[in-house]
């Protein structure tokens, strides 16, 4: 005689922590990206999307016809409780099971690029924003 038993709950146990870790990951690098992101208009960071890779759209505001110096931690505010909101809206646990867990973060502002690598600017450089989100979470 045999006694045996299945380990079938261990398998969702383990998905819904790897959930919660990648849920906790994304959450830390929308902080990042967001406090290290510069704001005069509030256009860039207002602009950052997390979705699935590969997702399509996402957000793109522009500076046009926009004040400069708004509020940096009303739009900083704004900012993150966007990509929570994206972040929420996410099925990491079933992209877990399907195999399919990987996720994008994305600026589509019109002046993304200028904001990375100061192109067309005299006198600053560029933030590198993602620059330096690649090299903390990478």
């Amino acid at each position: 005689m045999s006694i045996q038993t299945t380990f079938a709950g261990i398998k969702k146990q383990i998905e819904t922590r790897s959930a919660e870790a990648i849920e906790e990951r994304l959450e830390d690098i929308a902080d990042y990206a967001v406090f290290i992101s510069p704001v005069s208009t509030g256009a860039y960071v207002n602009s950052f999307s997390i979705g699935k890779a590969g997702f399509g759209g996402g957000r793109s505001k522009t500076s046009d016809n926009k004040e400069w110096y708004q509020d940096e931690m009303a739009q900083k505010s704004t900012a993150l409780n966007n990509l929570q909101s994206d972040i929420q809206g996410l099925a990491i646990k079933q992209d877990l099971e399907n195999g399919s867990s990987r996720y994008t973060l994305r600026n589509r502002s019109p002046h993304a690029q200028a904001v990375e690598d100061g192109e067309g600017w005299e006198r600053t450089d560029g933030y590198h924003v993602f620059t330096k989100i690649k090299r903390k979470f990478s």
